[in-house]
């Protein structure tokens, strides 16, 4: 009994002296972590840091200013080049800077509106007179224009067969247009209402129009 009683008070002695030593590392441990220097942090260095983007910020800021103030001085200098030359009025000078932007934009991208500028030609042209002495009559309806008389010949025969007045006539020959295109017709009417009424009556279309003879 007494040798139990020995043991069990030695084991619990070495558990107490463990949990001591236990202690004892690990406030060393903790000691030796506090006591641990640490490396100072100096604004210079925080500086030095932010220094390369803020330098690179600067850059792109001081870039668009400097193209900023270059197209100022373009356009104010264009203004003032344009008005000079024009006397200081206002219409001519924009007359002309749109004129030159008109041409510089035609020269490097060419001119998409060549078609529209044909039609506006073609408007411009003189206005064609047919010539009464070569109808009996006082108005014609003008159905189709062709470059090869066989075409015309072609629709003025289909249209006869179908029981219309149809005929052809070479342009220039009933007119004062120098064209020398071949046109299909239907009459002459004495009236332009006659004219009307026989056109919208019928399933023809008229490319050309009624046409009044002078």
């Amino acid at each position: 009994m007494s040798d139990k009683t020995n043991e069990e008070k030695l084991r619990i002695l070495k558990e107490r002296l463990a949990t001591i030593q236990q202690k004892k590392e690990t406030n060393y441990t903790e000691e030796v972590k506090k006591d641990k220097p640490v490396a100072p942090v100096f604004e210079e260095d925080l500086v030095n840091e932010r220094k390369p983007e803020s330098d690179s910020t600067r850059k792109k800021s001081s870039a668009w200013k400097i193209i900023f103030f270059l197209i100022l001085f373009a356009f104010f200098g264009g203004i003032g080049y344009y008005s000079y030359n024009n006397d200081f009025k206002m219409d001519p000078t924009i007359e002309n800077i749109k004129k030159d932007f008109d041409d510089m934009y035609v020269s490097l991208f060419g001119n998409d509106n060549k078609d529209e500028d044909d039609k506006e030609k073609k408007k411009k042209k003189k206005k064609v007179i047919y010539n009464k002495s070569s109808f009996d009559g006082n108005f014609i309806i003008v159905l189709n224009t062709f470059d090869e008389k066989e075409l015309a010949d072609d629709e003025a025969q289909s249209l006869s067969e179908k029981g219309y007045k149809s005929g052809v006539f070479l342009l220039s020959d009933v007119s004062n247009s120098e064209e020398e295109v071949v046109q299909t017709y239907i009459g002459p009417f004495n009236k332009e209402g006659e004219a009307n009424q026989y056109l919208n009556s019928t399933n023809l279309t008229s490319k050309g129009g009624i046409i009044e003879l002078q």
